[in-house]
């Protein structure tokens, strides 16, 4: 099944006078998740449609949410801008600009948070998650570092214990290549993003037609 994204970028973050916040030291990056419309479509239904020119449009499953930081700037005003924005986005900032995790992002351009991936749940169990995320890192984080907190969605974090739910996100997104962990910061990442061979073959391959 094609996925299909479309990805916008903010050029401004947050309502404020503040120029700052608004020259793109730190970007949102919002994305919507779509598949083929026939998905739900039965055989005969799909051949009436086709027969008539009325081919389905895209349905949408789901959304993404991510941040760019770009490392061109002074960090301790990158930091100031992440912090003016949310507490998380200020959080993850600060490990990679101002603590342990500065090694990382050594020769980095960029640094990306993700922010959420969110998958309806009709149609959650078929890894169209994993893979949306896999093909916006190839579009616009291939080599840089990028990582999350890996926190269950709003819709499933009554459904397990905290600590429970961070330890299977984090199994979960370590399938897309975040291969470091800090537990006492509660934030997965990798220090060069790559596609995963796997998520390669199943993106690529697996729509040929033969």
């Amino acid at each position: 099944m094609e996925l299909h994204l479309e990805s916008t970028f903010h050029l401004s973050n947050l309502d404020l006078s503040y120029s700052k916040l608004d020259d793109l030291q730190v970007t949102r990056i919002d994305t919507t998740v779509k598949i083929d419309g026939s998905i739900d479509l039965s055989k005969e239904e799909l051949e009436e449609r086709w027969a008539s020119g009325d081919y389905p449009e895209p349905i949408e499953i789901g959304r993404m949410q991510a941040h760019r930081f770009d490392l061109y700037y002074n960090q301790g005003e990158v930091v100031i801008v992440a912090d003016c924005m949310n507490s998380d986005l200020s959080y993850f900032a600060s490990f990679f600009l101002l603590e342990e995790g500065q090694d990382a992002i050594e020769y980095s351009r960029y640094l990306f948070y993700i922010n959420s991936v969110f998958i309806e749940p009709k149609y959650r169990g078929m890894d169209y998650g994993l893979q949306a995320l896999a093909m916006f890192l190839q579009g616009f984080a291939w080599g840089e570092v990028v990582g999350c907190h890996p926190v269950p969605t709003n819709d499933l974090s009554g459904k397990y214990p905290k600590q429970k739910g961070q330890s299977l996100l984090r199994k979960y997104w370590s399938k897309v290549g975040f291969e470091s962990y800090s537990e006492k910061h509660n934030i997965l990442w990798t220090s060069e993003w790559e596609m995963p061979r796997w998520l390669k073959r199943k993106i690529f391959e697996e729509e040929k037609w033969y």
